[in-house]
């Protein structure tokens, strides 16, 4: 790849990361933006080492993901952030610490989720006035075909879109813009459903009209 396609590609990622194309920019500066990560892991393996961080952002009523790699002298190589549904979410993690994940969220091939107890959510947004698909996957962790159902691949994704009729943001999957993705424990979704229920009961308790945001 030249080092002008290079360039081009590092400074659209660039505007991705900018807190200015945020959603939590429409809000008044008054609103609590929750600066702090309400979880955060940092993973090590022989070939590759990054991290996982959620962070609230209840005004719009979602989760902020952020899936990243870094180098072996700890620099950060890349990382992909998205927004999901807070709802959507948190109710897919309890259902696996439930263990009815299974049969609420079986396979599914039209959304690209190849085993049961997965989990998509699709998004987008126009920058630069380029559409951006944003695109969040969970599903099983697998190696070839050997399926661990006791861990879990989460996968964010940036890439170049067209906008239907509808709204919708349509992506090109051949034009990837950024990917990342983490492997995921059960035990380390047991621990983040249990911090996203305590995020929610708390903001909802704390908000008596949080139901019309």
């Amino acid at each position: 790849m030249s080092d002008e396609v290079n360039s081009s590609v590092q400074e659209f990622l660039d505007q991705l990361d900018d807190d200015s194309n945020s959603p939590e920019q429409v809000f008044s500066k008054n609103v609590k933006d929750y600066e702090n990560d309400l979880y955060k892991k940092w993973f090590k393996s022989k070939s590759q080492s990054g991290f996982l961080s959620i962070r609230p952002w209840f005004q719009g009523m979602k989760f902020k993901i952020d899936i990243g790699k870094t180098s072996s002298d700890g620099k950060l190589i890349s990382h992909t952030n998205l927004y999901v549904d807070a709802i959507d979410f948190a109710a897919y993690l309890r259902c696996i610490v439930l263990n009815t994940a299974s049969i609420i969220y079986p396979a599914n091939d039209y959304l690209g989720i190849p085993t049961s107890e997965g989990f998509a959510s699709y998004g987008g947004a126009k920058i630069d006035g380029k559409p951006i698909s944003r695109i969040f996957k969970a599903h099983h962790w697998k190696n070839g075909d050997v399926v661990d159902s006791n861990s879990y691949v989460w996968k964010t994704g940036h890439f170049a879109a067209r906008v239907s009729p509808t709204g919708a943001f349509i992506p090109d999957m051949k034009s990837p813009l950024s990917t990342d993705s983490i492997k995921v424990t059960r035990q380390d979704i047991s621990s983040i459903s249990y911090l996203l229920d305590l995020s929610l009961n708390s903001y909802a308790a704390n908000n008596q009209t949080w139901y019309e945001v």
